[in-house]
């Protein structure tokens, strides 16, 4: 039984709504609004949700053997793992600024660990978040595209078809 399908779409939906509000100016218009813990819990619970369909993904890929469709797969395996590692960079930024942020015990424990905290600071400046949020969303657009092309074939809608041209070849 394939259970990938039911656990692949809620992180998309999360992952792709942060990368529209981490590249949307909304802060302008909404001030007010809570966009950091907003973020924080979209990158997290997204992060973690992709990494739980990585894991049925790997059900589905040993069910699946290898029924002519293993370059494919392979493709689709390489795009998801790179969609999962930039946005569990972002999560982790977001978490680690949010417990700096919010739990006095912690503050400077965590950024002292390790060079970590310096990579969340890193990842903080506006510009690099908006830069890996613009590839976690290329990438999982093109995960999910050779995703339906397996499914549904690679022919399945237009943005599948060049999705599918673009990466494997015939």
């Amino acid at each position: 039984m394939n259970i990938h399908p039911l656990f692949v779409h809620f992180p998309i939906g999360l992952l792709v709504l942060y990368a529209v509000l981490e590249l949307l100016p909304l802060a302008r218009g909404y001030p007010q609004a809570p966009w950091s813990a907003i973020k924080t819990v979209l990158s997290l619970t997204g992060a973690m949700g992709a990494i739980v369909a990585s894991g049925t993904g790997d059900i589905a890929k040993d069910a699946w053997g290898d029924a002519g469709a293993h370059d494919l797969i392979e493709m689709h395996e390489k795009f998801a793992f790179m969609t999962t590692f930039i946005f569990s960079v972002l999560a982790y930024s977001y978490f680690i600024r949010w417990v700096s942020a919010n739990h006095k015990i912690f503050e400077g424990r965590l950024h002292s660990f390790s060079f970590l905290g310096s990579i969340a600071d890193i990842i903080a400046k506006r510009w690099i978040s908006i830069f890996l949020a613009l590839g976690g969303l290329i990438a999982i657009t093109i995960t999910g595209g050779l995703g339906a092309a397996i499914v549904y074939g690679p022919y399945a809608d237009p943005v599948v078809t060049i999705i599918y041209s673009l990466f494997i070849q015939e």
